[in-house]
């Protein structure tokens, strides 16, 4: 499995070894501009080998599988929130939106936490391909249920 590395504002990273568990610090700075997935492997100590995937989000962004809607003129239309952050979400669409890049939505969706707390926010659309749409929260100040959700259920 190829493990995932976050880059620092310093443009380092922190590398475990799989195999022994021994940690580096490694100048990944040169990759930071790139709009690419990169992919590096190394090689430990230990000379045990191994892939990793450099990550470069602001945030850590997790996997979800949640649903709600979105509201354009008065009508709701039906997504699955596919992945989350403290600053923004990826939507599915189960078929086309007349959104365009820097449209305001906004959005309703269910958490899967303890009591299904429903969140109602105002988004900025950043990405679109096909049938995904990703969106930049207006408001990245989240004292809300979404605010705890992204607290706790970060493990």
């Amino acid at each position: 499995m190829t493990q995932r590395i976050y880059l620092t504002k310093s443009g380092t990273a922190g590398i475990a070894c799989p195999e022994c568990g021994k940690n580096r610090q490694m100048d990944v700075s040169k990759y930071r501009d790139i709009q690419k997935e990169v992919k590096l492997k190394c090689t430990c100590k230990c000379k045990h080998t191994f892939s990793v995937t450099l990550e470069r989000r602001q945030q850590v962004r997790k996997k979800v599988l949640l649903t709600g809607g979105v509201l354009l003129n008065q009508k709701q239309y039906p997504v699955d929130i596919i992945n989350i952050s403290r600053i923004g979400l990826r939507i599915k669409t189960k078929g086309r939106l007349d959104i365009s890049l820097l449209d305001r939505v906004e959005l309703e969706f269910t958490l899967d936490d303890a009591t299904r707390s429903v969140v109602r926010k105002k988004l900025l659309a950043r990405t679109m391909r096909e049938n995904e749409i990703g969106l930049e929260f207006v408001d990245k100040n989240h004292y809300d249920k979404l605010g705890s959700y992204l607290l706790f259920h970060f493990g």
